[in-house]
């Protein structure tokens, strides 16, 4: 091996040390754990007073530098709900290079494992939402290069979430064939793999999910990259469907692997069928056709222990109508009533098809109400001052979050109103009356009088002026008035106003409708869920639509508005998508709702009907016409 590559390693690592520290917008409070590159500090934002999660970088290296920052640039770019956001990162000086996620109730995966296998069931779900964010990375151009149980992380309701792309290959990855290959190359990491060579392809991660799935499976760590893992069947003969899935994930030669993460993980679904089965009370895998499969949407993942009685009560119907669907021959059946139903429908649809896939899943649509209150920064104002006021005795006055306000009424607005800061309170002497709550008259000037000129007519006629001397009528002769700055009470409040207002706004939002009958899907959607959340809640944002309902509504947030309250409403439709091939060429039919309406293209019309109907409706016009030019002729 060669010496002149760097063994980051061997760099001392930092530390902020237990006490509460300040890093740019965040408060540093206990250290919680070390990352390969990174100290990971429980935080808080200062200002929004939102938990997080702050990685400090903790070697001084040019390399593990490189790969901290692509980790973070990576991160922040991309947005898959199974990949771990980053949402701030950035430069201290007194602690150097430092990256923001939010704060998760999660464990490693590797620290599960260390208590034993998963259930089957667990597995297979933590894998599914891997191989989602694996395969949105290849999309992306990006290769993440190190799949392993200690970059994964595993939420109480099984939510996983993906991490670390400091060794990731993407057109922007820096030159990292310097590092020492014992920095990269783990159990589960392809034979092939190396930092040095040109490109990188998705089949490094797709052995690496082999060997991670190998894991959760048998508890043990994989062999040997290249090396085949032991039989899961040795110790529970049901997975034998499942080492085969395995062998072509981990297979030596990378064109054997499977072509994407998805395709792996409806491979490893179907051979974990019989698991399947005895886990659920309401689908049977194992009798249904071997191109069916169901979905689980994320959302129902993250539901968890939330799960209301409408959400499982849908859930229950959702997976007999999947049920029921997806046995064998239950389409073509299906299809063959929805022939007879209609005229112009082909028929013995059910026979004429040749399924290739069925998928069934739900959709959702969201409704996120959310109430924001905003106070302004305060500003000083003057006035005079009331009886029996006095300054403050305390010589700071309360930040505008400490003040208390009305309580809040759910989603209810409150226009801007001005309110007084507490303690902000000063009394000063007028600097206008000096105190004495009077001064000079402006009239008269203090004199007292004012003078006026009057027009006399003399004895022989001519017009004369004369200066007469008058009782000013502001002051009365007195020559002051009261100070108008003060109103005569010889001092000024001084005080620290703020403006306070709420206001409601109302987010919608669906599961990608792209492609589908969105509106049957709309028409068919029932309310399932409705309740208060915690939109700065991890768990929330495992789901792409109600993560970007999240992020548009928290974007409002600033140092002078925060979101005081946040109502989630859920609605659902079934949907079942078959593809098919009809005349050698391939087609895609829907079936939508619990009352299975059947959407698709012009194949699933009898053409021969429709132009037999159009033909006879014309001869009928002509006739017509022509019995009309008889009558008038």
């Amino acid at each position: 091996m060669s010496t002149s590559r760097v063994r980051a390693r061997s760099d001392s690592s930092r530390s902020a040390g237990d006490a509460r520290h300040e890093l740019r917008n965040y408060r540093l409070d206990e250290r919680i754990g070390q990352e390969e590159l990174a100290t990971v500090y429980r935080a808080a934002h200062l200002t929004l007073d939102r938990p997080v999660h702050v990685h400090i970088l903790r070697r001084t290296d040019w390399i593990s530098s490189s790969r901290f920052q692509l980790a973070g640039r990576l991160a922040a770019r991309l947005d898959h709900p199974n990949l771990l956001p980053v949402i701030d990162a950035g430069h201290d000086d007194r602690y150097g290079d430092y990256m923001v996620t939010p704060l998760l109730d999660a464990q490693r995966l590797d620290q599960v494992l260390a208590d034993g296998p998963l259930e089957p069931l667990m597995a297979l779900r933590i894998a599914t939402q891997v191989a989602a964010a694996l395969d949105y990375l290849h999309g992306q151009q990006v290769i993440h290069r190190d799949v392993q149980p200690a970059n994964i992380l595993v939420n109480p309701q099984r939510v996983a979430y993906l991490f670390n792309l400091s060794l990731a290959a993407s057109p922007d990855t820096p030159d990292l064939s310097s590092i020492d290959e014992a920095d990269y190359l783990t159990p589960y990491s392809a034979p092939e793999q190396r930092l040095d060579q040109g490109e990188a392809s998705p089949t490094l991660d797709i052995y690496s999910l082999g060997a991670v799935i190998y894991a959760m499976l048998s508890g043990e760590t994989p062999p040997a990259p290249g090396s085949a893992p032991p039989m899961l069947a040795s110790r529970n003969p049901t997975f034998g469907g499942v080492d085969r899935v395995l062998q072509r994930m981990m297979a030596e030669h990378p064109d054997v692997r499977f072509a994407t993460a998805t395709a792996a993980i409806t491979s490893l679904r179907q051979a974990l069928r019989a698991h399947i089965d005895l886990a659920t009370e309401d689908m049977e895998e194992s009798n249904w056709d071997a191109s069916a499969d169901w979905l689980e949407n994320p959302l129902e993942t993250v539901m968890g222990d939330a799960l209301t009685d409408e959400f499982k009560e849908y859930i229950a119907r959702a997976h007999k109508r999947a049920d029921d669907l997806h046995r064998r021959n239950a389409i073509r059946l299906l299809l063959n009533r929805w022939s007879r139903k209609g005229n112009f429908r082909r028929v013995a649809l059910g026979q004429l098809i040749q399924p290739e896939q069925i998928v069934s899943y739900n959709i959702y649509f969201f409704e996120l109400r959310t109430h924001y209150e905003t106070r302004t920064i305060p500003q000083t104002k003057q006035r005079a001052q009331k009886d029996g006021e006095r300054s403050s005795t305390f010589s700071a006055p309360l930040d505008v979050w400490d003040v208390d306000v009305p309580a809040a009424t759910t989603f209810d607005m409150v226009k801007p109103q001005d309110l007084v800061l507490p303690n902000s309170i000063r009394v000063f002497k007028c600097p206008d009356c000096g105190g004495v709550s009077m001064v000079q008259c402006q009239t008269c000037r203090g004199k007292g009088t004012i003078s006026r000129v009057s027009k006399v007519r003399n004895p022989d006629n001519t017009v004369s002026q004369e200066t007469l001397e008058r009782e000013c009528p502001t002051c009365r002769g007195y020559g002051k008035q009261k100070c108008s700055r003060c109103e005569g009470n010889g001092n000024l409040v001084e005080e620290q106003v703020f403006t306070w207002s709420r206001r409601a706004r109302l987010w919608q939002n669906s599961d990608d409708l792209e492609g589908l009958p969105s509106l049957a899907l709309q028409q068919r959607a029932e309310a399932i869920y409705t309740a208060p959340i915690d939109p700065y809640a991890g768990r929330w944002h495992s789901v792409a639509p109600l993560s970007e309902l999240l992020r548009a509504a928290i974007a409002e947030v600033g140092d002078q508005t925060r979101l005081i309250a946040a109502e989630l409403s859920i609605r659902a439709a079934p949907i079942t998508e078959i593809d098919y091939q009809l005349n050698e060429k391939p087609h895609r039919l829907f079936i939508v709702g619990h009352d299975n309406e059947v959407i698709g293209d012009w194949t699933l019309l009898n053409m021969e009907r429709i132009a037999l109907f159009v033909v006879g409706a014309a001869l009928i016009l002509v006739v017509v016409i022509a019995i009309l030019l008889m009558m008038f002729n």
